[in-house]
């Protein structure tokens, strides 16, 4: 049956192994970000997948965005570094082009930055999430993807006395190769 997956390039779009690199649009659902002026920014991050069954790959993803702000003279921060478990399905529905969709798992580390009558105050914390998502990539030279995504990130309450969440939605775009 390896033999079969390894020369089906209809059932392994992405490749035995892909790894990507990609720059998103950030934006945070929370108000409390929202009024901290550090609800977007850019996101990038990093990914590794491997198939593990036709269509099905296992994979994991990190990222990192540090959007800054200014509420009434103050500077605020925000430190964002999430963690995935990743499953999707990828499929070829036409020569050259990858859709694939999944979801998953995810540890998110967060710090938030920013002064409290004039002394600084930091928190940070580390919160369990999930996501979802979803990319198109053309495939060039039949090693070379290029494409575009978006995801959706949910994640508990946090951050100890600020008490918010880390939800989220991105979209941008990516480039990798696939072995």
């Amino acid at each position: 049956i390896v033999p079969a997956v390894v020369c089906n390039a209809k059932t392994n779009a992405l490749g035995i192994f892909h790894f990507g690199v990609k720059v998103d649009y950030i934006s945070f659902t929370d108000d409390f970000l929202k009024d901290a002026d550090v609800d977007t920014g850019v996101y990038l991050g990093a990914e590794l997948y491997s198939i593990i069954l036709p269509y099905l790959y296992l994979g994991l993803e990190a990222g990192y965005s540090n959007p800054d702000g200014n509420v009434g003279g103050i500077d605020t921060e925000l430190t964002y570094v999430p963690v995935e478990l990743n499953a999707k399905v990828a499929f070829e529905p036409a020569k050259n082009l990858a859709i694939d969709v999944g979801g998953g798992l995810s540890i998110n580390y967060a710090e938030m930055k920013g002064s409290v009558l004039g002394v600084p105050v930091t928190e940070d914390d580390w919160l369990w999430g999930g996501q979802f998502f979803a990319d198109i990539n053309y495939i060039a030279g039949g090693v070379v993807y290029i494409g575009i995504n978006g995801k959706y990130k949910f994640a508990e309450k946090g951050l100890k006395d600020y008490d918010v969440t880390l939800n989220n939605w991105m979209v941008g775009g990516q480039i990798g190769v696939k072995f």
